[in-house]
């Protein structure tokens, strides 16, 4: 399907600073890649890692931040190598959203211990830009950090 003809603009909940406090932020959202899936978010749990990040309690937070790595949505998009996902599926993204593809652990499948995974949010994606957690409207992830969710759950329930 490849990428929409326009700029997406997208509107997420962000922390802007350490104290804690989320506010509308509106931000470009990637293109959609060859291997990119481009979701509609349902549901997005919090986990206390959000809370350490949007804190900067860790000491490496970036702002403006849009947390949020329990996510649960619906499949708009795929890109033009995508097989896994079909437009109108309900999906769930983790913490990781991109890596190497090239290093051991990559080709091992335990992506967790890449040196260049690309985290959800708080990190930066290949091209530089950066990542945005599901506290937001959508997201791009590469296909390989998408899992199918099984029908019968509520959006809550599957986000957390």
């Amino acid at each position: 399907m490849g990428s929409l003809e326009t700029e997406r603009k997208i509107v997420g909940w962000a922390a802007t600073d350490s104290t804690g406090h989320l506010a509308p932020y509106t931000y470009s959202l990637r293109d959609t890649g060859p291997e990119d899936v481009f979701i509609k978010v349902i549901s997005c749990g919090i986990c206390h890692t959000d809370i350490h990040q949007i804190k900067n309690d860790l000491g490496m937070s970036h702002y403006p931040m849009v947390p949020g790595h329990e996510v649960v949505g619906e499949v708009v998009e795929v890109g033009s190598d995508v097989t896994k996902f079909k437009v109108g599926e309900v999906v769930g993204v983790g913490v990781i959203v991109g890596s190497c593809r090239n290093c051991h652990p990559c080709k091992s499948e335990i992506e967790q211990y890449c040196n260049k995974r690309i985290w959800s949010y708080n990190d930066v994606y290949t091209d530089g830009k950066p990542t945005q957690g599901g506290f937001a409207e959508s997201m791009v992830v590469d296909q390989k950090f998408v899992v199918r969710i099984p029908e019968g759950m509520s959006p809550e329930q599957k986000s957390c």
